[in-house]
């Protein structure tokens, strides 16, 4: 079979990938630039916020509480808290603390003072705590309540949930009624996704413990061995000198130092 004399054998093997342009030094920087004046601009954006909370609620009359909050302060803590991390609330109770707050944000009622003492507390109950944790609060009800709130907060850095616009922090006994399927749906899935991201940096962070990198995260927990000591018995007095004349003087083990005059 006679082939064209105008039409070039293919070959069969993939040509080569061309070759991308090496990128602009300058456009790499840029980048690297915005990416952490992002992150600055949110911590800036997560400290006024702080500063914010650290006051609320602004409506105080009856018959709002902390049971019962106005829904323009709930809106308003909802919308500022959703990107904290747990050491983020940490520092607004310490801060409305400081304010003479109870530590729960939507709470108005100054925080309990224990008087004079030591740093541990009796209660009642009999449980022993530390007077810190029973000052934070102004009763069992707002310890509650803040932290069941601080449990759906994420140790992921701020900038990595930035961009998920349904993560929802709900609070204790909140009336749920009139949520629809669209808002359940919505938090369901923040929900997924906060669990996700908590696994993940739980994963990174067993990671960097086993190849023994100097910055992996420390567990608070602290591993307590307790081992029974070990008595020894007294060594038996043996007299090496081989008399035992005063052996009568002795009683139980012990040799009175009274004199006894030999007549």
């Amino acid at each position: 079979m006679a082939t064209d004399p105008e039409q070039l054998p293919k070959g069969i093997l993939k040509k080569p990938a061309q070759r991308q342009p090496p990128a602009d030094p300058k456009e790499i920087a840029l980048q690297h630039a915005r990416i952490i004046q992002h992150r600055k601009d949110l911590e800036n954006e997560i400290l006024d916020s702080l500063i914010l909370l650290s006051e609320y609620p602004l409506v105080r009359n009856p018959p709002h509480s902390a049971t019962n909050p106005a829904q323009s302060d709930v809106a308003d803590f909802k919308s500022h808290i959703r990107l904290f991390q747990p050491s983020d609330y940490d520092d607004l109770i310490i801060e409305r603390n400081v304010n003479g707050l109870c530590g729960y944000t939507l709470c108005s009622r100054p925080h309990r003072e224990m008087g004079p003492g030591g740093e541990w507390k009796i209660m009642s109950n009999g449980d022993i705590v530390k007077r810190k944790d029973i000052e934070m609060w102004c009763s069992q009800k707002c310890a509650r309540l803040a932290l069941y709130v601080k449990v759906q907060l994420n140790e992921t850095a701020a900038w990595e949930r930035a961009g998920i616009p349904n993560i929802n922090i709900d609070l204790l006994d909140e009336d749920k009624s009139g949520e629809t399927e669209a808002d359940k749906t919505a938090r369901r899935l923040g929900e997924l996704k906060l669990e996700d991201q908590r696994q993940a940096a739980r994963d990174t962070a067993a990671l960097a413990l086993e190849r023994g990198e100097r910055n992996a995260p420390k567990s608070d927990k602290l591993k307590v061995t307790l081992r029974e000591k070990v008595v020894n018995p007294p060594a038996p007095n043996i007299n090496p000198t081989g008399n035992y004349d005063d052996e009568h003087l002795v009683v139980e083990g012990f040799k009175t130092k009274l004199k006894i005059d030999e007549k």
